[in-house]
Parts: C-alpha cells; structure tokens; sequence
C-alpha cells in the first residue's frame, strides 16, 4: 500500500478535481487529504469508500493502482465460494464485493500501522 498516495493523487487528477472540490465531495478537510496524497497518513475504510464512489473506481484500485490481481486461486475453498457467489444476482454480487473491498483495506491498514 506504499503508493496509495501516488494512486489517490493520480486518479484525482485525471478527473481533474482540484484538491479543495475533491475534499469537499468526500466529506474532509484538504489538509487532510493533502496527508493522504503525501502518504503521511492514511483514511479510515469511509473516507476510502467515498474517495472510490466519487472517483468511481473500486477501492481495491484505488489502494494497488493498476496493477492486476493475481487471477489464479489455489485455495480450494476460497475458490468454491467465489463460485457460488456467480449465482448470486447484482445487487448481492454487489454486497460481496464491498464487504471483500473494506475486510482487504482494513487488513492492509492494520498491517501498515503494525510495521
């Protein structure tokens, strides 16, 4: 998560958001996110999730960039699950998602804060 604050400032930029109107839309002070851009802090999964939906990117995106996730899953049961959520209709696909985007953003938010 070392380049969170390149990938916020980034993203912010290419939908041409001044730092002010980007805070504003996502409920901060631009201190703060001034902070964030210059990973000397980090948000709580919230702020995360609103920088997201303004941006309209996953947060997962918005914490790794562009780089691609691994597609291969060899833990069995993992796997089994991710199947049996194919199923499901749009709105619990949805559901899914964010509960993994915000469980994965806090287990890398503690990890970070722990080294």
């Amino acid at each position: 998560m070392s380049d969170f604050g390149k990938n916020l400032k980034q993203l912010r930029t290419e939908k041409e958001y001044s730092q002010e109107a980007f805070a504003k839309l996502i409920e901060i002070h631009v201190t703060n996110l001034s902070k964030y851009e210059r990973d000397i802090s980090l948000p709580s999964i919230e702020v995360a999730q609103r920088m997201a939906k303004v941006l309209g990117i996953s947060i997962d995106q918005l914490v790794y960039g562009d780089n691609k996730a691994n597609t291969e899953i060899s833990d069995n049961n993992l796997l089994l699950l991710f199947n049996k959520t194919q199923s499901l209709d749009d709105k619990q696909k949805s559901t899914v998602i964010e509960l993994l985007e915000a469980f994965l953003l806090s287990a890398s938010l503690k990890k970070q804060l722990s080294s």
